[in-house]
């Protein structure tokens, strides 16, 4: 990271995996939704997308894939829309885990976070704000579609094309958000490569 970059972390902002570290660092038993949702109040699009994207790069119980992508799908569709800040409904916001859960799972993705957040910074940055959110949720819905699918190892690159395009929009980092278009394209190769086999295969077997 650069002195600029130091010199605005060092004036009172803090970057995502910093805040989630702190947001474990409590006395209580569970954390939350609406306390994550709380704590990312001021960046929460960007830092939602990251933080649910991150999730599905980590090795977890089958199914958690299709779990973590509905948040990633209602997200992108605000996005779309033009909300000013995400909406979830009062049953998910309510629903909260132990606490050592959090943490253990917060601590896997810190170096992850730490590293993507100290490459990034303003460049390249060549059209309007709004034009690239709109074409940014609309390339994580699509991401996110393929995210909750129920298949093994398709997941990942999908999740990690949408954390590259929300840092990148976050940053106004064009460099990031290029590298997150390539890797979609790669993911939605794979998928529409999968989905052909598997209409072949389907095709052999009952045609």
């Amino acid at each position: 990271m650069d002195s600029q970059q130091d010199a605005e972390y060092s004036a009172g902002t803090k970057r995502l995996s910093t805040i989630l570290v702190e947001l474990g660092d409590t006395d209580a038993t569970r954390i939350s939704f609406d306390d994550i949702l709380v704590a990312l109040s001021e960046r929460s699009f960007g830092a939602l997308l990251i933080l649910f994207s991150a999730l599905n790069l980590i090795p977890l119980p089958p199914g958690s894939s299709t779990i973590f992508g509905i948040p990633l799908v209602l997200l992108s569709i605000q996005m779309l829309i033009g909300f000013e800040n995400p909406w979830f409904p009062a049953f998910l916001r309510r629903k909260s885990m132990r606490i050592e859960t959090y943490r253990s799972g917060i601590a896997r993705l810190e170096s992850v976070l730490t590293r993507f957040e100290r490459l990034a910074r303003p460049r390249y940055w060549l059209l309007p704000q709004i034009i690239v959110e709109r074409v940014v949720s609309i390339v994580a819905l699509s991401m996110s579609l393929i995210v909750i699918l129920p298949i093994p190892l398709i997941n990942q690159i999908p999740a990690l094309s949408i954390i590259l395009l929300a840092i990148g929009l976050g940053e106004q980092d064009g460099v990031w958000l290029g590298t997150g278009f390539l890797v979609a394209a790669l993911a939605a190769g794979i998928a529409i490569g999968l989905g052909a086999s598997v209409g072949l295969a389907a095709l052999h077997i009952f045609g």
